[in-house]
């Protein structure tokens, strides 16, 4: 007896050894190749060929959170208390069709702004999702800008993401003369923030005939925290469109702020799904009251993935929208509700006037 539990001691330390060298060896490797984005100049040359912009006319813009292709209507996601970290093969590949579809069929809008677009994902089948909506959005200029890539990340246990390469970017259909990553600060610290996306936002500049600029932002805001990582990156990004806004500039800031807009009701919406809100956490309101937020209060915009969607059951709620500078005038504003078909996230479209 004793022999046998000499040995079963023996087995259960090499088990806690390997565990140990397991995850101390995922630390290292992640913290030598630890990305650490900085400001970056992306590349605009091609967008040279396209349309300019011009004062009184009417132009649109939509942003979308696509969720890798791996959100849909069938899927959870282990970070909310799911599951999953990637749909089965056939579901993907059902997610992605249909996603690129809808957007071929966006031709006409000015500026596409998505968020959660993967590159080399172990979660998206290694599918390179920016290339692949580049060559067939021809009529589109794209930038691109990594804001999550890890070697590996090896949670769920016995299920791990693995690694991930993802990021968010513009698609214009206007001549641009300048684009740029800018990073937030206060990005989590060693060891969660190897393993956590780095925020930032893009920036894309157009020039109308009267020397004025238009600046469009893309913006994908931290989540899984208590608040304070968003409250430090709103501040950034108003104090930016503030600044943007000076000498008569036009600013929209757009995407997933996982962050509810100043006046969302918190209300059961009109296509029947459960609202809820973010508690806790400081509603976007914009630089000052001057500044518009935007958005369609009938239909949300996200959901909750703890679980698959369930249409009348899912908690909903609208953290996707635009904030719009002074001299910006909103002509439509309206949420694409599909019942979280193949994202967790709704597309959310804006027309506009340059007044």
């Amino acid at each position: 007896m004793k022999k046998f539990l000499n040995i079963l001691l023996r087995l259960v330390m090499i088990i806690v050894l390997l565990i140990i060298i397991y995850f101390a060896g995922i630390l290292i490797i992640n913290s030598l190749y630890d990305y650490r984005p900085e400001p970056l100049l992306l590349n605009v040359d091609k967008s040279q060929s396209l349309p300019g912009i011009e004062k009184h006319k009417p132009y649109s813009m939509i942003t979308w959170n696509l969720g890798y292709a791996g959100l849909g209507n069938n899927s959870d996601f282990f970070y909310d208390g799911g599951k999953m970290t990637r749909p089965a093969e056939v579901d993907f590949n059902r997610y992605w069709e249909e996603i690129q579809a809808h957007i071929l069929l966006l031709d006409s809008v000015d500026f596409l702004l998505l968020q959660e677009v993967d590159i080399a994902s172990h979660r998206s089948y290694g599918i390179n999702q920016f290339m692949q909506i580049s060559e067939s959005f021809d009529l589109h200029h794209g930038v691109f800008a990594k804001n999550y890539d890890v070697k590996y990340v090896p949670m769920p246990l016995f299920k791990p993401m693995a690694n991930v390469v993802s990021g968010i970017c513009v698609f214009s259909g206007r001549r641009l003369i300048e684009s740029c990553w800018r990073n937030y600060d206060g990005n989590r610290s060693w060891p969660l923030g190897l393993f956590m996306p780095d925020r930032g936002f893009i920036v894309t500049i157009s020039m109308l005939p009267s020397g004025k600029k238009l600046f469009i932002i893309n913006t994908h805001n931290s989540a899984f925290d208590d608040g304070s990582l968003r409250n430090i990156q709103l501040e950034i990004l108003y104090k930016y469109m503030v600044s943007a806004y000076q000498n008569g500039n036009y600013v929209i800031a757009g995407g997933d702020w996982n962050i509810n807009p100043k006046g969302y009701a918190n209300e059961p919406f009109i296509s029947g799904d459960v609202a809820f809100g973010l508690s806790g956490i400081q509603a976007v309101q914009g630089p000052d009251f001057n500044w518009n937020v935007v958005f369609d209060p009938w239909y949300p915009t996200n959901r909750d993935v703890s679980a698959p969607y369930v249409s009348g059951l899912t908690p909903t709620t609208i953290i996707d929208f635009f904030v719009c500078s002074p001299n910006i005038t909103v002509l439509e504003i309206k949420t694409f509700y599909d019942g979280f078909k193949n994202s967790d996230h709704h597309p959310v479209f804006l027309r506009f006037k340059l007044k």
